[in-house]
């Protein structure tokens, strides 16, 4: 998996999360209600970010670049966008159209300003969860090299079926207003795709070739595969298939052959991944979902809310970059 190809499975994935969230806009449910659950079941988009992360770094790790200032600097980097997106829509746009729409106690400025909570928008639930992997993958990495890649991601499935009962038994009783304990369970859940994604790029430096020559160029066939995948994953009713979706599906894309402007609406979208993340939530959910309800077509709306989230990212990353470059963070 190159930097190209990983940027693509990011531009999937964000589209996933659109649909994933896609419900959540108020009004939506009751227009769809009978694809809610499918459409819930089958576009988890976590997982896929999870494994280009763990791919990427463990590269990283392997060529000696991973330094502790090179953990500190993507984490602060990721921390300037998500604080960025905040001040702008919470302490901007909010009090304009919305006012004392959100709490902005000391307290809960802070807890939301470090992923602790997240009060002012749901979607950005993973942020810590992310960020704690990040800053702890160097020790995973030292850990991971020592064990066999099949050890590995048996021991971490076995941690992540685990951790996925114990959120299904005791998230809406206890687990989610505990943040004590909710958090080191999202880690240890999610330390599963991560890892697969590690052992594909530790394969893969070894000289393993993952990619199927008869499949490579096929795009009908490798998009009826993936099409059949989801279908089949929306009449699942488990979140503990959600890594080997993504993994067969990033696998999958890996063989597809794109022509120009396909390739580089993936890669503008994969590009624009992260603030899209943050930015999502607040666009149609915390905000302006009346105007979007206006649309009254469901394909209308989510492809309207993806545009305008795509659009707004662009001179927020301009922006980003500008900060990140300044204090040499890039």
């Amino acid at each position: 998996m190159d930097r190209e190809q990983s940027t693509i499975i990011k531009g999937f994935a964000i589209l996933f999360m659109f649909m994933y969230h896609w419900t959540n806009i108020e009004g939506i449910p009751q227009i769809i209600n009978a694809l809610e659950r499918s459409i819930n079941n089958a576009s988890h988009p976590i997982s896929y970010f999870l494994i280009v992360s763990g791919y990427g770094l463990y590269c990283s790790y392997n060529q000696g670049r991973m330094t502790w200032y090179y953990l500190i600097k993507r984490t602060l980097k990721l921390y300037l966008a998500f604080w960025f997106i905040l001040l702008f829509f919470v302490g901007l746009v909010a009090s304009v159209f919305y006012p004392e729409r959100f709490s902005l106690s000391l307290q809960t400025i802070i807890a939301n300003f470090s992923g602790w909570r997240w009060d002012y928008c749901h979607f950005t639930w993973f942020l810590l969860t992310y960020i704690l992997i990040s800053l702890c993958s160097k020790l995973i990495f030292r850990i991971f090299d020592r064990i066999s890649v099949l050890a590995t991601l048996l021991a971490s499935m076995i941690v992540f079926l685990i951790m996925s009962w114990i959120i299904s038994r005791y998230f809406d009783s206890w687990l989610q207003w505990n943040y004590w304990a909710y958090h080191p369970v999202l880690v240890l859940q999610n330390l599963f795709p991560f890892l697969i994604g590690a052992a594909a790029a530790r394969l893969t430096l070894n000289g393993y070739n993952f990619k199927l020559t008869r499949l490579v160029g096929k795009n009908a066939l490798i998009v009826l595969l993936i099409s059949a995948t989801i279908l089949i994953r929306g009449q699942i009713h488990t979140s503990v298939a959600n890594p080997f979706q993504a993994a067969f599906i990033s696998w999958l894309v890996l063989h597809l052959s794109f022509s120009s402007k396909p390739k580089h609406v993936f890669m503008e979208l994969g590009r624009m991944s992260m603030y899209m993340w943050f930015i999502q939530g607040f666009v149609a959910v915390e905000m302006f979902s009346e105007c979007f309800i206006q649309l009254k077509s469901p394909i209308l709306i989510l492809l309207v809310w993806v545009i305008v989230c795509f659009v707004i990212s662009y001179p927020i990353s301009i922006v980003i970059n500008k900060i990140t470059k300044y204090f040499k963070l890039a």
